[in-house]
């Protein structure tokens, strides 16, 4: 039987963000490979070295490598370092790309000498027809989403399907005792999730805009049997959730957090300021009761900025400073940890604006629960809305796909970002989720 591999190479964001998480976004689409026709083996770099790759290159009839690779955190370089094996153990096996970066520059990504291929939009209403066609030697041409070589040629197939449905995720691809961990701010068995995927909202710096405005959503019932399996069979007592937005459905997330609380499970999701707000104006509190009532220990917010010009005219929050604030405050009236995303550096942003940040920020910290503050560096990224400003603004971006590898939030990359900047957004940074010692 042929074997199809799907590589999440290694991130190193590791100073900041110390667990790494189920990758879903291979899982995902392994999970909807027949098992009868092809054998799919989920390789995730943050739990595996390369030389554990180069073993399963010698132990499986390899047909295809997948690769989703994200912009930065040096993951497009530990890919390619992953794909230039599979080239010297055989040159036959084809390389694939897809992810966030692929959506976004997949001719660019497709002009490297180590891909074959690329797949942009959601991989799961195509990826099986796509290997079929790579088995059979057959024409790709009538393949959604698909940029190919031949010959030294590039060619682009039919436009990306849009999804159906998200599908069940199949577990037994990948060891679940690998990413129970502790979290300090959730329970001492935490694993990650995700229940849906896509946003209706459109902040200008975020990739999730390239996406349309899509939203999809895991139906209930594969939830409830995902909640059954971690809690029964894995005694997980705590789920952090990584949808772009857990609440944009309320009814959804109220039925989601009433499971939790059956289950026994303290959680954690995000939030969009406006989820709160607009449950605030239906009165009696629906929302943020039942998050509290249903054991939910953290709310994670983009606030972004703690200027009202920078918050509607560059970034599109579609929420002031001063709803921000209230948001804030009702959550932590319900004694439930809120943890807030910042983001300095923005183009055209004043000395003044970034202060006004700083002060926001150390406003935050007089409520009870003190909050947790992440503060990120901004960094153009291709596709978005404020890409084509921050090259108007002197930034000069990668020529190759290996140069997007370093990109880092955390770092001064822009020309008029200064290390001063840096330093001070390392200050502000508060996240308390460590590993137990």
């Amino acid at each position: 039987m042929k074997t199809v591999i799907f590589v999440y190479a290694g991130i190193n964001f590791k100073d900041n963000y110390p667990c790494s998480w189920i990758p879903f976004s291979i899982l995902s689409i392994a999970s909807v490979m027949p098992k009868n026709e092809y054998e799919s083996i989920v390789f995730d770099g943050n739990r595996k070295d390369d030389n554990a790759f180069a073993e399963l290159l010698l132990q499986k009839d390899v047909l295809a490598v997948a690769f989703s690779i994200m912009t930065g955190g040096d993951q497009i370089a530990n890919t390619l370092d992953l794909a230039l094996k599979v080239k010297q153990y055989n040159e036959k096996i084809v390389n694939i790309f897809g992810g966030p970066h692929v959506n976004v520059l997949p001719i660019q990504t497709l002009e490297h000498p180590l891909v074959d291929m690329v797949v942009v939009g959601p991989g799961q209403e195509n990826f099986y027809e796509l290997i079929k066609a790579i088995n059979n030697e057959a024409n790709l041409s009538n393949i959604n989403g698909v940029h190919y070589k031949l010959n030294g040629k590039i060619y682009s197939c039919l436009p990306p399907k849009p999804l159906k449905s998200l599908y069940p995720y199949d577990f037994s691809l990948i060891n679940i005792n690998d990413y129970i961990q502790y979290d300090s701010t959730i329970s001492d068995r935490t694993i990650n999730y995700i229940a849906s995927q896509g946003c209706v909202y459109a902040c200008n710096f975020c990739y999730e805009c390239t996406y349309k405005k899509r939203y999809y959503k895991v139906p209930i019932e594969y939830i409830e049997k995902d909640l059954f399996f971690f809690t029964q069979k894995y005694n997980v007592n705590g789920i952090k959730f990584y949808d772009a937005d857990f609440f944009i459905d309320k009814n959804a997330a109220i039925a989601v957090s009433n499971m939790l609380k059956e289950y026994g499970l303290k959680w954690a999701a995000s939030a969009h300021p406006l989820d709160i707000l607009r449950a605030e104006k239906d009165g009696h509190n629906i929302l943020l009761k039942n998050i509290k009532d249903s054991n939910c220990r953290r709310l994670l917010m983009g606030i972004e900025s703690g200027s009202n010009r920078i918050l509607k005219e560059v970034i599109n929050k579609r929420a002031s400073k001063e709803d921000i604030l209230f948001v804030a405050k009702r959550i932590a009236e319900y004694g439930i940890l809120g943890s807030y995303t910042f983001m300095l550096g923005l183009p055209n942003e004043t000395n003044e604006e970034q202060d006004e940040t700083f002060e926001f920020i150390e406003k935050l910290w007089e409520l009870s629960p003190k909050p947790e503050t992440n503060v990120h560096i901004y960094i153009p990224y291709p596709g978005t809305p404020l890409y084509k400003e921050a090259i108007s603004s002197g930034f000069i971006p990668p020529a190759k796909l290996e140069d997007w590898s370093s990109f880092n939030y955390y770092k001064a990359m822009t020309p008029w970002t200064s290390l001063e900047l840096e330093k001070r957004v390392h200050k502000f940074s508060s996240l308390i989720n460590k590993k137990k010692q």
